[in-house]
């Protein structure tokens, strides 16, 4: 299978669910497991397009995306799907969400495609291949700790995860240059393989969260910690540090550390 030409059908698959959410007259807002964790009616139909286009392309593919609780991963392809990654963000007019779409073989990616309509910018990552934002090649900032700008996630499904996640996110601040909160995770891990931030820390992501940024990251150059359950996988929600080669162990030492304590 030629993933360079496959991943170009997948952008322009996530551009045209960007446009649809952009372009939506009206949203109706509805919480699936309290205030935190809410979902759209665009989120549903953005999903059900993204899920439908990228059918046509591998007819034999399975899904995993967040919303109807689809979870469905084989040895064979699987399509990992956020319909829109930031829908708090988007619910808010505040303008930082993005759709996110990864393909895994054999529960690897190979494949992930991360567009923000608002900034009509499209990452995409292919195996061996490298990583692009519109076409242009990506690289890795070459900041150390005490120079690097960190996003940090807060977990907010996870609520109980919040006296770790903010004694951390303190210790991070103290060992770097300043710490930002973007409310996308996807986006997070693109803005590390492009340089415009050094590091990020989140304790628990979903694989839709994850999967797209990942393989973007990955064919950028950077690098990933797992902090739980310690093992990578696409079955349940981990916790990640995500870094430029340069900050790297420093960020996993201190973010292991203090979550030991």
């Amino acid at each position: 299978m030629d993933y360079v030409q496959l991943a170009k059908k997948i952008e322009t698959i996530a551009r045209n669910a960007g446009l649809k959410i952009t372009s939506a007259v009206s949203k109706e807002i509805m919480e699936k497991g309290g205030s935190a964790d809410i979902v759209t009616n665009m989120d549903l139909a953005s999903q059900r397009y993204i899920m439908s286009e990228c059918a046509k392309l591998i007819p034999e593919s399975t899904f995993i995306a967040e919303e109807d609780n689809v979870r469905n991963i084989s040895d064979g392809y699987t399509w990992v799907i956020d319909p829109i990654d930031g829908t708090t963000n988007y619910a808010y007019e505040y303008k930082h969400s993005c759709i996110s779409i990864a393909l895994l073989h054999q529960k690897r990616g190979v494949i992930g495609v991360v567009y923000n309509p608002y900034l009509n910018e499209a990452f995409v990552g292919v195996n061996g291949e490298g990583s692009r934002l519109n076409e242009q090649p990506i690289h890795l900032s070459q900041n150390k700790l005490r120079d690097a700008l960190v996003l940090i996630g807060t977990s907010p499904y996870h609520k109980e995860k919040a006296d770790m996640t903010f004694d951390l996110a303190k210790r991070i601040f103290l060992n770097c240059r300043d710490i930002r909160r973007s409310g996308s995770a996807a986006m997070d891990l693109c803005y590390v393989a492009s340089g415009r931030v050094d590091a990020y820390y989140e304790e628990s992501l979903s694989p839709w969260d994850f999967a797209a940024g990942e393989v973007i990251l990955r064919n950028a150059g950077g690098k990933l910690h797992v902090l739980e359950p310690e093992t990578f996988n696409y079955d349940h929600p981990i916790g990640l540090v995500a870094a430029n080669q340069e900050c790297f162990e420093d960020m996993v030492k201190l973010i292991e550390e203090g979550r030991h304590e």
